[in-house]
């Protein structure tokens, strides 16, 4: 997406509102277009996470308890100040962008068979993108998404056929805690995607226990297969 901005809109500067992930591409992407970048953060952030955007080399401001207030802000300094606002998941641009992971695990299994793909999902974005490359390469390939039980915005909204926005969401896994998901990205997933999980706090604490000895993909599957099954 930014790569597509005009070189005058691109010179202004760019916004955006991010928990972790989006963050650290936006100013990846900032730093190597020669652009300023402003990365608006939940004051809930961890260190480690807005650390890793300022050696970047982005601005960052830490405002809101939550993603929601963070993006209501980096939306209003964007209009006010003529930046443009880079959306962490309902732009085309952005979900194609997210896909490119999809074509990465398809080439890695080099023939090997692809059962189902698990997506973590806050806004849908980055299971949206995923989705529409495997399903056009890999039709018989299941993506499954994986939600907080306490922020399960696209569970409840495949449930009932359209977007649902949460009173309130559970912070523990910050980079998922949207309140609704995105426009574009709940249509591709209404009519792409397999189906959803839940997992709760302790599904999420238990993974984050064994990481330092389990690969990532194994972290995965235990997170994940016995709530499937």
């Amino acid at each position: 997406m930014m790569v597509k901005l005009p070189k005058e809109q691109l010179q202004r500067g760019v916004i955006c509102s991010s928990a972790a992930n989006h963050a650290q591409g936006v100013a990846l992407s900032a730093k190597k277009l020669g652009c300023n970048a402003v990365i608006v953060m939940p004051v809930t952030t961890t260190e480690i996470k807005w650390k890793s955007v300022e050696r970047l080399g982005a601005t960052v401001v830490l405002v809101g308890d939550s993603y929601d207030e963070a993006q209501a802000y980096a939306k209003n300094r964007a209009e006010e100040e003529g930046w443009t606002f880079i959306p962490p998941f309902d732009h085309p641009d952005v979900i194609m962008g997210q896909g490119t992971i999809g074509m990465e695990i398809v080439s890695q299994t080099k023939g090997r068979p692809l059962h189902a793909i698990f997506v973590p999902v806050g806004g849908g974005g980055l299971i949206a993108g995923i989705a529409a490359y495997v399903k056009r390469v890999k039709q018989e390939v299941k993506i499954i998404g994986v939600e907080p039980s306490d922020a399960n915005a696209m569970a409840l909204s495949l449930h009932h056929g359209q977007r649902i926005m949460l009173d309130k969401v559970g912070g523990f896994a910050d980079g998922v805690a949207v309140k609704v998901v995105g426009e574009e990205t709940f249509r591709i997933c209404k009519e792409l995607i397999d189906g959803v999980v839940l997992v709760n706090q302790d599904a999420i604490c238990a993974s984050i226990k064994v990481s330092s000895s389990t690969s990532r993909r194994q972290i995965l599957w235990i997170l994940c297969m016995p709530l499937y099954a």
